[in-house]
């Protein structure tokens, strides 16, 4: 794992970019974080931040005021950043920023490009489907040599047959037409199980609080 500030800052930064970019999200910076207006269901605003300092801790749970106003932490956490998270609500704990080498490969079959494999646009999108029903689907953001990707999923009735894996590949060939060729992504418990076993590695340890006033 990535534990020195200046090897974890960069690659959240990209990934920040990426993210926005997959999302069609502005970003901003805020102090030493990153400012994204998600405008989602969950949440309006995420505020991203690697390594902060305590000071800057301290002012940014005293602006995460709402449940829809969430901070992301990356990287480990000492008792006076946890003491200081406290005031928060929990919505992740366990989760992974997980890096990975993309290299070229053909779309696998059955993998739906939608993008018509056109290679021009920096977001790849790709689905795939099971008796005309779509059951799993991915989308991943190029970024200069980086991709990040995003929106990973399967459908429950159709899980534990290797589509996720399926998905991963289709997005790594879209990824690699476009220049990439490291991929990061934000990995839930349940996720990191599939890219560990596509050879991801982590990078850093990442959490997710929300505030506790009224929505804003």
């Amino acid at each position: 794992m990535i534990e020195t500030t200046d090897g974890l800052i960069p690659l959240v930064d990209r990934w920040v970019e990426g993210w926005a970019l997959s999302r069609g999200a502005a970003r901003h910076r805020d102090g030493d974080a990153w400012r994204v207006d998600v405008a989602a269901a969950t949440r309006v605003v995420e505020r991203i931040v690697a390594h902060p300092t305590p000071d800057e801790l301290t002012r940014l749970v005293d602006e995460t005021t709402a449940p829809d106003v969430w901070l992301s932490v990356i990287g480990p956490l000492d008792d006076v950043a946890r003491a200081t998270l406290a005031r928060l609500d929990a919505v992740t704990h366990a989760e992974r920023m997980m890096t990975s080498q993309v290299s070229v490969r053909p779309l696998p079959a059955g993998v739906i490009d939608e993008d018509d494999g056109d290679g021009d646009g920096r977001v790849v999108h790709v689905r795939v489907e099971v008796d005309g029903v779509v059951a799993a689907r991915g989308q991943a953001a190029v970024v200069g040599d980086h991709v990040v990707f995003d929106r990973i999923a399967t459908e429950p009735d159709f899980r534990r047959r290797g589509l996720g894996s399926r998905v991963m590949a289709g997005l790594e060939h879209g990824a690699a037409a476009r220049g990439a060729t490291t991929g990061l992504l934000f990995a839930s418990v349940d996720g990191r199980r599939l890219y560990e076993s596509l050879g991801w590695r982590e990078v850093a340890e990442l959490g997710t609080w929300r505030g506790r006033g009224l929505p804003g």
